[in-house]
């Protein structure tokens, strides 16, 4: 596993019908920090709604892209309006959408669950390409302060599957019945991740965390690496721009012709052209 990405792991428990994923996003959460100048629970939230993007892809029945969108309530004053993150083979980037001025000084600043954070009721939004005809696109309502149990509630009445989600710092373990999969074989494979202790479920290695399944057949099936990417550039910018009028661009632009705009997943800041389409300006990261 090279050093800027993450191993996922795909499985079978044989025994239980069940298959499933897991992967332990160390070098992706490294990136969303620095990228994102992130750290806490903040980090923690957009770091496991990465991880989750990822293993909704990879258990999927096909598809060449996973948007998995989290809104907050609109009651109510709370830090974060949006997190958003979306998985490609490969790859994964998000960000974290705040709500301006508004802070958790004062709060519950430990508070590690998205009812603090975002407020409730969570719509969670889900985005799947296939890479041909419409995006699959699913909205589903819940008041659940943790994101693990956000979507186990989604896979359970949107996709109308059983599963079951472990999210745990920078670890993501998911399970779903495969078919044929009988009430006392989905018992038998919950029943074994329920066992599995937080301390490993924290801090080991997938394979490892896998050796906790060994008494349902489990059987490695696929490995992917995945990491932090964001593969915007100044075109992809240019043609989200196209949808504004001439009057909202005139307004953007500086006494030279030219929109400043930085991608919200990359923080990597362009300078476009209106006189010139083909020409623009790459910076680094903003600090």
């Amino acid at each position: 596993m090279a050093g800027n990405s993450d191993l996922l792991i795909r499985f079978l428990l044989s025994e239980s019908k069940t298959r499933g994923a897991v992967i332990r996003a160390d070098a992706i959460f490294r990136a969303a920090a620095d990228i994102h100048g992130l750290m806490g629970t903040p980090l923690d939230l957009l770091g496991q709604t990465l991880v989750a993007s990822i293993l909704l892809l990879s258990i999927s029945k096909g598809g060449t892209r996973q948007v998995l969108q989290i809104d907050g309530s609109e009651q109510g004053n709370h830090p974060i309006r949006r997190i958003l993150a979306e998985a490609r083979s490969g790859y994964v980037r998000g960000y974290i959408d705040w709500n301006e001025g508004i802070t958790m000084l004062g709060k519950q600043q430990t508070h590690h669950g998205l009812d603090a954070w975002l407020g409730m009721p969570i719509k969670v939004s889900t985005v799947r390409d296939l890479g041909f005809g419409q995006p699959y696109v699913s909205i589903i309502e819940h008041d659940s302060a943790y994101l693990a149990d956000q979507l186990v509630h989604y896979l359970q009445k949107s996709v109308q599957i059983n599963a079951d989600l472990v999210l745990l710092n920078q670890t993501g373990l998911l399970i779903e019945a495969m078919p044929g999969c009988k009430n006392d074989d989905w018992f038998k494979a919950v029943e074994a991740m329920a066992r599995i202790p937080d301390r490993i479920l924290a801090s080991q290695q997938p394979l490892a965390i896998l050796e906790h399944f060994s008494n349902l057949g489990c059987k490695v099936v696929g490995q992917d690496s995945y990491r932090y990417h964001c593969p915007c550039n100044a075109d992809t910018l240019r043609a989200a721009l196209a949808s504004l009028d001439a009057e909202e661009l005139e307004e953007l632009s500086d006494e030279h012709g030219r929109i400043r705009i930085a991608c919200q997943y990359c923080n990597r800041e362009y300078k476009l052209s209106l006189e010139e389409p083909q020409a623009s300006e790459t910076h680094s990261n903003l600090g």
